[in-house]
C-alpha cells in the first residue's frame, strides 16, 4: 500500500510539471490579441505660442576648472584671416582622346588620353596634371580641368 501510494504521487507531480510546460509552450504559440480601442481625435491643429525665447550668453572665466588656480592672462579672442583665393591665368594642356580599351567580360573602361602629346591610360576618376577623367564612352570623355568640365570627341 505504502508503496502505490508514492507511485500516486509520484505520477501526479510529473503530469502536473508536464501540464504546466505544454500549457506554457502552446499559450506562447497562440497569444490573445490585445485588445484595441479607437480613439477620436481632433483634427483641428492649434500650435501652442511661445511665451518666451530661452537666452544665453558666454562669459569669460577666470578661474581654470582644473588647476582651481587663477588666470593671469587675458584671453583674447582669436581674429580669422579672410584668404582670398587668388586665381591665376593657368593655360589649358592640349587634350585629345585616343579611344577606350575594355575587355569583352569585365565592365571596367579603360581610356586613352593624350595630354600636352603625352600618353596616359586613365580609368574614370584618376586624375593626371589636375586633369581629371569625370565620364566617357566609346565617342567621347568627360574631363574637369580648374573646376570646369568640357567634353572631347574622338
Amino acid at each position: 500500500m505504502k508503496n502505490k501510494t508514492k507511485t500516486y504521487l509520484l505520477l501526479f507531480a510529473v503530469l502536473s510539471i508536464w501540464g504546466t510546460v505544454a500549457y506554457k509552450i502552446l499559450n506562447g504559440l497562440n497569444p490573445e490579441q490585445p485588445q484595441t480601442t479607437m480613439q477620436d481625435f481632433d483634427m483641428a491643429f492649434n500650435p501652442k505660442e511661445q511665451t518666451a525665447i530661452d537666452t544665453f550668453s558666454i562669459t569669460t572665466v577666470k578661474r581654470d576648472p582644473f588647476l582651481g588656480t587663477l588666470s593671469t592672462k587675458a584671453q583674447t579672442p582669436k581674429q580669422t584671416k579672410n584668404v582670398k583665393t587668388v586665381t591665376s591665368n593657368v593655360v589649358m594642356p592640349i587634350i585629345t582622346y585616343g579611344g577606350l580599351i575594355q575587355k569583352q567580360n569585365s565592365k571596367t573602361k579603360v581610356f586613352v588620353v593624350n595630354i600636352n602629346n603625352k600618353q596616359f591610360l586613365l580609368k574614370q576618376g584618376e586624375t593626371v596634371n589636375d586633369v581629371k577623367l569625370v565620364s566617357g564612352n566609346k565617342k567621347s570623355i568627360v574631363i574637369r580641368f580648374n573646376g570646369k568640365n568640357q567634353t572631347i570627341n574622338i
